[in-house]
């Protein structure tokens, strides 16, 4: 988000605070983290992200059945542009669900769409070699298949084994790509970001 909003260094700095869970269960369990954070009289606006893994309709069916009550109008579907919702008191909730709210998947699949244009060979490169691994008997799971596409792609670059953050800073990854503009407009649209600010001289 950096790149397409003036985003301060430094967690408190920043325009959205961003609190990392420990994963679905934590934060989807009943009186969990969302609920319990959706409920403080001291947030305005709130929302979650999570990877779909094999099962985003059940992640999204779950976020709003913990939801409905504060935020009655919250659909039964969740928009493949992303939700955004509003209710009586004045809150604001949102949800994404990784990569694109239809498709199974993680961040990682949503970050390999990322990787500049024209797909660097080193991108299928990288594929096959996960599963050469694989072939040989390396213990990595199926469902893990993702990370160790894009991490194996992040080694060969420079400098090497750089983090995704790190990645899209550096370029490596770019965060213009076409495919990251859906949940850009979602995450402007959801905290009411103004766009980068620019100075002509």
């Amino acid at each position: 988000m950096k790149a397409h909003v003036d985003w301060a260094d430094g967690r408190l700095l920043a325009p959205v605070y961003i609190h990392i869970g420990n994963g679905a269960p934590e934060i989807l369990k009943k009186e969990g983290l969302l609920t319990v954070v959706l409920k403080s009289s001291a947030l305005t606006t709130g929302g979650v992200m999570l990877d779909a893994d094999s099962a985003a309709h059940g992640k999204y069916e779950r976020i709003r059945n913990l939801c409905i009550d504060l935020f009655p109008d919250i659909p039964a579907k969740l928009p493949l542009e992303g939700l955004v919702v509003d209710n009586a008191d004045h809150k604001r909730f949102g949800v994404w669900i990784m990569p694109d709210n239809s498709s199974d998947g993680i961040l990682e699949t949503f970050l390999k769409y990322l990787v500049p244009a024209p797909r660097d060979p080193l991108w299928s490169h990288a594929e096959q070699s996960v599963q050469l691994a694989k072939g040989m008997g390396c213990p990595c799971r199926d469902s893990h298949i993702e990370k160790a596409n894009l991490y194996t792609w992040l080694a060969w670059q420079d400098p090497p084994g750089q983090s995704p953050g790190i990645a899209l800073t550096r370029k490596a990854l770019d965060p213009h790509s076409p495919s990251a503009a859906s949940f850009v407009a979602w995450f402007t649209k959801l905290y009411q970001l103004p766009p980068k600010s620019m100075l002509f001289a």
